[in-house]
């Protein structure tokens, strides 16, 4: 599946009034479109492009019940394995109905009923497979992404305390939910 930029070309010269010059060409506004979008998704930690899956990702626990994945916007949990022992290769398959997901942080919790209670501190301990990645993109998302492009074109100088607030509202910050 293709990335999903946060604009176009078209919405760029409509709304910015940019006519069809060498200097803003088509391909040239639409490469500061990928880059404005690479750009928001590394600023919020997050993304709207499209629906991602990752298989056995490895994680290192920390000796607790909760891991936190390296993605936030999790839409589905697909697979959970957990390998307890410092030594062994054998993977012990979590129910994934038995770890609670905070979907929009990322974090997991394992239940009290799960086939593992923690998460062990061995590296590559635990392995999970996982969708996230969201597909609507946001109305103040796409104003973000054009207020970048502006600023690229140099049409106005003054847009980044506002691209600043819109990405802070949407910005995932690493914690333990309560």
């Amino acid at each position: 599946m293709a990335a999903t930029a946060y604009s176009t070309y078209t919405e760029i010269r409509d709304q910015l009034r940019v006519t069809g010059t060498l200097e803003f060409a088509d391909a040239t506004i639409t490469e500061m479109i990928a880059e404005a979008t690479a750009k928001i998704d590394r600023d919020t930690g997050r993304t709207w492009q499209q629906s991602n899956t990752v298989t056995d990702e490895y994680y290192t626990g920390d000796g607790s019940k909760r891991l936190i994945l390296k993605h936030p916007d999790v839409t589905s949990l697909d697979a959970l394995s957990i390998n307890i022992s410092p030594t062994g290769t054998t993977y012990t398959t979590v129910t994934t109905t038995k770890a609670r997901l905070w979907t929009d942080i990322g974090v997991l919790e394992l239940q009290p009923d799960a086939e593992v209670s923690y998460f062990p501190e061995y590296i590559n301990s635990i392995k999970v497979t996982y969708k996230y990645g969201l597909t609507t993109i946001p109305s103040d998302i796409k104003l973000a992404c054009r207020y970048l492009v502006a600023y690229k074109l140099k049409l106005d100088e003054n847009i980044n305390s506002e691209y600043n607030e819109i990405v802070k509202s949407y910005r995932i910050d690493k914690f333990y939910p309560v």
